[in-house]
């Protein structure tokens, strides 16, 4: 029986949609305290935790992977603060909001694509 794990691509996919579902809740939490005092937002950011990956090889194949969930670091976003001291920009959560949502469902549709070449490997592997 094969094993998804030994593929590269589910590591990796299924760490990308552990990131985009973190960076949801994220900015799902900004708009629901949009209207809080003092509240700053939060955001994950690809770029920023893609430069503290260690991406030395083992191998010419290989890449490290993310060494872990927790890896991942909320920062402040940088918006205009508001006379109550909330800098939730509702425009630009929603923006992020429908990005990330287009991300992951990219991402699911990459993963069901190489899952139904592997169903159709395996069924068609044996016939001669």
């Amino acid at each position: 029986m094969i094993n998804p794990s030994n593929a590269p691509f589910f590591p990796a996919v299924a760490e990308l949609l552990s990131w985009t579902s973190k960076r949801q809740q994220a900015l799902a939490g900004n708009v629901a305290n949009m209207d809080t005092p003092g509240y700053r937002a939060q955001d994950y950011s690809f770029e920023q935790e893609l430069a503290t990956i260690d991406l030395s090889t083992t191998t010419a194949n290989h890449i490290a992977p993310l060494k872990d969930e927790a890896h991942a670091r909320l920062y402040a976003v940088n918006s205009k603060v508001k006379p109550n001291g909330n800098n939730v920009d509702l425009e630009r959560e929603m923006t992020e909001i429908t990005k990330n949502g287009l991300q992951y469902i990219t991402l699911v549709q990459y993963l069901n694509q190489k899952i139904r070449t592997l169903r159709a490997a395996i069924n068609e592997g044996g016939k001669v």
